[in-house]
């Protein structure tokens, strides 16, 4: 397939490595001469389409938990006020709400100044005048509520947002992901696009720096095709996957530094095709 953009012959569109990277020093030779650009937009399209099943998976997990556990833990919640930025319950303190089947507390309501969150690993606990979020075993958030001036929060406060959480949980992961996975991704190809210009040299091949990225950004389709489908199967991940990922993906620009080399300097690995030889002249 040709496609012609700008005066330039490309062979393959955007949508052609998905599966031609696998195995096709054409498709290298066609990034690397006729494609525009550092390959940025391939990249965003790949991860858009990788992350679609753990969004969904995401999705469908979620949704069987809070339909599992979600009516235990409503049963827990108590009617909180917040007035002038300071919370008061009518429940004893510390008041904890839990998980079934797990030790770590859900959340603490503790306004007595009792609970820390050096004393506690709930997720959330919330004091007279703060709300403190754990986002892991050794970082929390602290957001400060002084400005809420009148709010109550109760049980049907509380299933509103779960069945908030439940439609909409999707639809606002997917963008999130998709752009923490895009920087990742990018910064992750301006690496390799630099040890590419290492194997340009030792394979004498005439590559840029850009055209080391277009490559680049196509030579990690194969590893993250093979880390979705990992993700897919319900396989965990760990430091050897990643390392093999690396590996794979390092091959990957080998073969489509080492497609590129065959052509010397100033030599088209595409040449346009030769004209029709004009017949003999009639006179």
């Amino acid at each position: 397939m040709r496609i012609q953009k700008g005066g330039i012959v490309k062979r393959y569109g955007i949508f052609h490595p998905l599966l031609l990277s696998f195995y096709s020093p054409s498709l290298y030779r066609d990034v690397a001469e006729n494609w525009k650009g550092v390959g940025f937009l391939y990249l965003l399209l790949l991860l858009s389409l990788a992350w679609i099943h753990p969004i969904m998976r995401l999705q469908q997990t979620t949704v069987s938990l809070m339909q599992t556990l979600g009516p235990a833990v409503l049963e827990q919640v108590p009617t909180i006020t917040i007035r002038q930025g300071e919370v008061a319950i009518s429940e004893p303190q510390p008041y904890v709400i839990t998980i079934p089947g797990s030790d770590t507390p859900l959340a603490v309501i503790d306004t007595t100044g009792q609970t820390t969150p050096e004393n506690t690993q709930a997720f959330l606990l919330l004091t007279k005048r703060q709300a403190i979020v754990r986002k892991n075993l050794h970082e929390t958030r602290t957001y400060d509520l002084a400005g809420i001036q009148d709010l109550t929060v109760d049980r049907t406060t509380a299933k509103r947002i779960l069945d908030g959480c439940q439609r909409w949980l999707a639809v606002l992961s997917y963008p999130l992901a998709l752009l923490g996975s895009y920087a990742y991704r990018i910064l992750q190809v301006l690496i390799y696009a630099a040890i590419g210009l290492l194997f340009a040299r030792l394979l004498k091949a005439p590559l840029e720096y850009p055209e080391l990225l277009r490559l680049s950004s196509v030579a990690v389709t194969p590893a993250i095709v093979a880390d979705t489908l990992r993700g897919v199967a319900g396989f965990g991940s760990s430091l050897a996957w990643w390392f093999f990922c690396f590996l794979l993906s390092m091959g990957y620009l080998l073969f489509a530094v080492r497609a590129n080399s065959s052509a010397e300097p100033g030599e088209r690995a595409y040449p346009p095709p030769t004209p029709p030889m004009a017949g003999p002249a009639i006179g």
